[in-house]
């Protein structure tokens, strides 16, 4: 069963630790890149975190982008960075090597 991994800080992910083919990661950034493994992992976007509201309306924030998503495609190593903080002003980039098993 795929899994839904989310990395709240970059900082403390672990290379050493393996994903699976399917899995899907979700960091906290407000922006990224893949830097090699173009083919193995699918960057599914940047986004703005939304909520449901008490009456069912979608409550959006304004503000920059906070949530990036991957998909695992096929196994591999892939290298991506991700941008956090603000992108205007106090962004930082973190590199990270992502292992994926078949």
């Amino acid at each position: 069963m795929p899994r839904f991994i989310e990395i709240q800080d970059p900082e403390v992910y672990s290379a050493s630790e393996h994903i699976s083919v399917g899995d899907v990661l979700f960091f906290h950034a407000s922006g990224a890149r893949v830097r090699s493994g173009v083919d193995v992992i699918d960057m599914l976007g940047t986004f703005v975190a939304a909520v449901v509201g008490t009456e069912g309306q979608i409550l959006t924030p304004q503000g920059p982008p906070n949530v990036v998503l991957f998909r695992a495609l096929h196994p591999g190593k892939v290298s991506i960075d991700l941008v956090t903080g603000d992108p205007f002003d106090r962004r930082k980039t973190t590199s990270l090597r992502i292992n994926i098993d078949g």
